[in-house]
Parts: structure tokens; C-alpha cells; sequence
């Protein structure tokens, strides 16, 4: 059955004694929606909602108002990648590049680390609009989401965390997807953590996951009982896509591609890659562009 939920957010606290911080993430509301308007089969919407709960972890990096960072895992499986996006309002979006696969679909258990293969080719990037504030590429053997989440910070930023990210499904539907991020500081308990690390590898913070334990709990299961927790921020599924920016898309194409639209005769469906949503645009508006550069050229 499917368990209750809170809302889809983000949230850390923090231990003064052990000088180590925990964040958490539930993202099951955003990877509903983006599983729907895919249309994805089972094994890419579960791979699809790990991968947002991973960026919804390296969310808590972002500073700016108008930030987003992404997380691109190019793999050598069928799935062959997935993108994601966190922007700074805390909207997610995102894609995988295959979004059925029959074999794997149809087994009686789904198993994504077929989908996702060996091989990774993992990229990072923070930026604003136009402007790209930070890259890192990272090569990863064999696929995960939590390991590429692990070895950006651990290769990229020098920063020592623990990662899991963890989604299931009900049926063919997502029903939750989560994860959580453990990082000790500098000058904190690195024999604590080196601890809570052995918490991760026996599947015991996994297991908090798949049970949707709180934040306080799991500070607890760890062993963080003079955890304070910060105000939550609030995460949901959002695109940037619009009518507008799909019109002013089609408005720089080359005279010759609007002549060839224009000559189908019958409007336009232009679906957006990264959510799935479509638009349609009549001939009108592109024979209005044709007739608007005809005029400036006269």
C-alpha cells in the first residue's frame, strides 16, 4: 500500500557536539508528476525519482536567488542518462533519455542498476541565467545516483558525506522517493562518522528511507541526539517552459525551417524535454514570423 507523505521539501539539522550535519529530502510529489508527464515505464520513473531526490540534495549548495544546479548521469545501460534540475524556488524538473524498456519493465522485479549500466559519465553544474558558476565531470564505476551525489563532494569539493537516495514503486506508480545526506565538517567527529557511514553501508539509513522516518529519527538512528533541525524548504515540480519561450524559440530558427513548418499547413506540437508538457502553436504565429521577416528584408 502506499504510505502517507508529507509534502515534497528539504530538510537538515544539525549536531553541535559531533560538528556534522544531516540533510533529508522527500521529492515523491515531483517525481509523481514528472513520471506522468513522461509517460515513463516503471524502470526509468524509479531511476527517474532517485535521481531527483540526488539533486534535491545538492540543492542546499545553491546561494543565489536565481540559482539552478544540475545533475547529468550519462550511463552505458539501456537507460543511456537522465538529467535533473533544482532551481533555487525550489522547483524540479528533469528527464531520462529512454523512457521505456520493455524487458526490463516487464520483470517480475524492477532493477535499475541494469537500466543504468557500469559506466557514468557524471557532470555537475551550478549556474544562473547565462552565466555558468561552477563544472565538475566525474567519471563512475559502476552507475548510481548516490555515488555520483557522494563522489561530487567528495572529489570536486573535498568534503567528506555519506549519501542515499532510495525510490520504490506500488504497482507501476512511484511511491515514495527520498534520500539523505550525512557531512562531517573539517573539525568534527570524524570517528562518529566514520560510524554513521557503517549505518549506510549495512542498509540501516536505507531502511529509514523505505519506512519515511522523519529527519528527527533518523538524527536519532544515527546517533545525533543533540540535533537541532532547521525550517524546512519547500521543493516541488516546476518548468521554466512556457508559451512565451517556446514562441521566441521558433522565432530564431532560420527563414527556411519556418518556411518548411509553414508549408505542412497544420499546427505545430512542440513538447517540452525536460517536463514532458506540451504546446501548440498555430500556423498564424509562424506564418506571422515568415511575413515579419519578408517585410524587413523589402
Amino acid at each position: 500500500m502506499i504510505m502517507a507523505k508529507g509534502s515534497d521539501c528539504r530538510k537538515s539539522a544539525f549536531s553541535d557536539a559531533s560538528k556534522i550535519s544531516v540533510t533529508a529530502v522527500e521529492v515523491t510529489d515531483s517525481a509523481r508528476e514528472l513520471e506522468q508527464s513522461h509517460l515513463c515505464g516503471p524502470t526509468a520513473a524509479l531511476v527517474q525519482a532517485e535521481a531527483l531526490a540526488g539533486v534535491a540534495l545538492l540543492g542546499a549548495e545553491m546561494v543565489q536567488a536565481d540559482e539552478t544546479i544540475s545533475l547529468r548521469l550519462r550511463v552505458s545501460g539501456p537507460l543511456g542518462g537522465v538529467l535533473v534540475e533544482n532551481a533555487a524556488d525550489g522547483s524540479l524538473r528533469g528527464y531520462t533519455h529512454t523512457k521505456v524498456m520493455n524487458d526490463l519493465d516487464e520483470a517480475e522485479e524492477l532493477d535499475t542498476s541494469v537500466a543504468l549500466g557500469d559506466l557514468a559519465e557524471v557532470q555537475v553544474i551550478r549556474s544562473t541565467s547565462g552565466k555558468i558558476l561552477s563544472s565538475a565531470s566525474i567519471d563512475l564505476h559502476p552507475a548510481s545516483v548516490s555515488a555520483a551525489v557522494e563522489a561530487f563532494y567528495r572529489q570536486s569539493l573535498q568534503r567528506q558525506v555519506a549519501v542515499q537516495t532510495h525510490a520504490q514503486s506500488y504497482g507501476e506508480f512511484i511511491e515514495s522517493a527520498r534520500g539523505v545526506m550525512v557531512e562531517c565538517l573539517p573539525d568534527g567527529d570524524h570517528a562518529a562518522f566514520e560510524r554513521i557511514r557503517q549505518l549506510f553501508e549495512d542498509m540501516t539509513v536505507l531502511e529509514c528511507l523505505e519506512g519515511a522516518a522523519s529527519l528527527e529519527t533518523i538524527c536519532e538512528t544515527l546517533g545525533l541526539t543533540d540535533c537541532h533541525v532547521f525550517d524546512p524548504k519547500p521543493l516541488r515540480f516546476g518548468c521554466r517552459c512556457s508559451t512565451e519561450r517556446i514562441q521566441n524559440m521558433l522565432a530564431g530558427l532560420p527563414t527556411g525551417d519556418l518556411a518548411e513548418m509553414a508549408a505542412k499547413n497544420e499546427p505545430l506540437q512542440i513538447y517540452c524535454h525536460m517536463c514532458g508538457k506540451g504546446y501548440r502553436i498555430e500556423q498564424a504565429f509562424i506564418q506571422e514570423l515568415l511575413d515579419r521577416r519578408a517585410s524587413n528584408q523589402a
